[in-house]
């Protein structure tokens, strides 16, 4: 009971993440019919729960940024493509994107989430101007606010990152079969 009291007490709910939160849940149970993108509205929900747990247990450094970017990603990955294989989602053809230039994409979004995850993880704590108090009221305090951005924003490009992969390495697959 400990552990739930006080993971309850030290929950944020700032109105952005809140609403972003709201919106993934609405797509996830009311979509229909199902579509691999029904995956990504995952992202949101544990963007929201990581940023409320990882605070209390983990202080901001490069790796628990990166553990939370993580943890947010690969659960979305998974999801859609699971149902990317149960819906028979045909993946685009080689016309339509060549492998190198998905891979060069997909590396890009990659170095784009070390970059988010690199300013969230090393950003000042301190809010003194008007600008900085607006954003704290919109999306929490400064400890929510670093692992709600770097789990929402760095776990999209890292999950763009991985779906891009995911797709060179199918479609290799598909041609050699």
């Amino acid at each position: 009971m400990g552990v739930l009291q006080l993971l309850l007490s030290n929950w944020h709910f700032p109105p952005v993440p809140v609403l972003l939160l709201l919106g993934g849940l609405w797509i996830l149970f009311r979509e229909k019919p199902r579509t691999p993108l029904t995956g990504l509205a995952t992202l949101p929900i544990l963007a929201f729960a990581y940023a409320n747990v990882f605070p209390i247990y983990f202080i901001r450094t490069g790796f628990s940024i990166a553990s939370t970017v993580a943890a947010t990603s690969l659960p979305c990955l998974f999801l859609t493509i699971v149902l990317q294989r149960l819906l028979s989602v045909k993946i685009a053809g080689r016309a339509e994107y060549s492998d190198a230039k998905t891979t060069k994409d997909a590396l890009l979004a990659f170095v784009s989430a070390t970059a988010i995850v690199l300013v969230t993880a090393y950003t000042p704590d301190h809010c003194f101007t008007a600008k900085c108090k607006l954003g704290a009221i919109l999306i929490g305090s400064s400890p929510f606010a670093n692992f709600w951005f770097a789990s929402f924003f760095g776990g999209l490009t890292t999950l763009g990152s991985l779906l891009a992969l995911y797709l060179v390495v199918n479609r290799r697959s598909a041609l050699r079969g």
